[in-house]
């Protein structure tokens, strides 16, 4: 059962509850995992849709996604019993280990189905490359926070609502041309064409992001941005501003 009550704003733990569990989620990650399922990869490299069925044990929260081919890029949906579950506020993923944790356990013989994305490498990522990228490394999007303010909304014990600017860089290979709707894009041209991609995303889709982020604002872009001599790579910037309460983490009992 979650020890959270639902406001317009987002959510708070009510004084005097006694928290059990704790799961660790990023803002970049958050995001990361959005413009995943909401965006379409020019080259494919992580969109083929893959199901795995379960059938519940008695108290199970924990599932293991197997993926066919290459790994899970992220959840697209999940039905138990015919009925939507959703992320963030019905169960948390752990995309490092393929897992999905279910913050109410479940009955025998309840009907998990789980739809994801997947395929042998991502185009979308959270954190810097650690390795030299490849020209099939690109189009390319990174997702890093710019500032992390906010205020706590009331005293003494009263919930943290912080207020993140972050900023999505969008890097398109010198050259190489992706045919998207029977159309060519190139360089800046695909770099901005992806820019207002990521803006329709959070436009049409922003109630993805909720509980654990809300209020998406527009800061700035998609503008260019500085050339990559080292990839031979042009970009663009995407600034975004969104909201949340207990950033970082979600509670429950």
């Amino acid at each position: 059962m979650l020890l959270r009550y639902y406001t317009q704003e987002g959510f708070y733990v009510p004084r005097g509850k006694k928290l059990t569990d704790e799961y660790y989620v990023d803002q970049e990650d958050i995001i990361c995992d959005f413009l995943r399922k909401n965006l379409t990869d020019p080259k494919s490299r992580a969109e083929d849709s893959e199901t795995n069925n379960f059938t519940a044990t008695a108290g199970q929260t924990v599932f293991t996604i197997t993926a066919t081919t290459g790994s899970v890029s992220c959840i697209t949906s999940i039905t138990v019993d015919g009925t939507s579950s959703k992320k963030w506020q019905d169960y948390y993923w752990d995309y490092q280990n393929s897992k999905i944790t279910f913050f109410t356990a479940l009955t025998v013989g309840q009907a998990v189905i789980v739809t994801f994305k997947q395929g042998t490498t991502n185009w979308i990522y959270s954190d810097k490359p650690d390795e030299a990228l490849a020209a099939n490394s690109f189009p390319r999007i990174s997702i890093f926070s710019l500032s992390g303010a906010g205020e706590r909304l009331g005293q003494y014990e009263a919930p943290f609502e912080s207020s993140p600017i972050m900023q999505i860089d969008i890097w398109a290979r010198n050259e190489d041309v992706n045919t998207i709707d029977s159309r060519k894009y190139s360089n800046n041209y695909l770099t901005r064409y992806l820019g207002n991609r990521i803006k329709k995303a959070l436009e049409q889709n922003e109630e993805d992001l909720f509980p654990l982020l809300y209020n998406y604002r527009l800061v700035g872009g998609p503008r260019a941005a500085p050339y990559s001599v080292e990839y031979q790579a042009y970009h663009s910037v995407v600034e975004i501003n969104v909201k949340g309460l207990q950033t970082g983490r979600i509670e429950v009992n």
